[in-house]
């Protein structure tokens, strides 16, 4: 794993977090707090598992097995939080839908994180 990237997913799950506890003591998240810790640590460790998986695509040297992983990657990360979410609505329902907000502002992020990161190793090292 890239140590760069390491750094990067660290610096930006504390500011996460930061940001989290902050509008957790204005009260903003009440009724859902939970879920949204729950949100931060799920989105981190998916990110984990799908730039695992982007890094192997990387390595690969036939452009076909490269587009079939690069977007199992992405299949991963979107059907998992897919997954996550349907448990929060149908499972175990969070009365406040504005539950939803916060998870997708971190999906969001952890997305661009990965992708930022995915294009930047592209630009050192152009693909075979």
């Amino acid at each position: 794993m890239h140590k760069g990237f390491i750094y990067q997913l660290v610096a930006l799950t504390l500011i996460l977090a930061g940001v989290i506890f902050i509008l957790d003591r204005v009260h903003l998240f009440d009724g859902f707090q939970s879920f949204v810790w729950v949100s931060l640590v799920f989105l981190t460790i998916t990110t984990i598992l799908v730039y695992c998986i982007m890094q192997r695509a990387m390595a690969m040297k036939a452009h076909a097995n490269f587009v079939i992983a690069f977007g199992t990657g992405f299949a991963i990360k979107s059907l998992a939080s897919l997954a996550f979410i349907c448990y929060f609505i149908f499972i175990q329902p969070i009365r406040d839908s504005n539950f939803i907000f916060p998870f997708f502002f971190m999906y969001f992020a952890y997305t661009g994180l990965l992708v930022w990161d995915i294009w930047q190793s592209t630009k050192a090292k152009p693909l075979p």
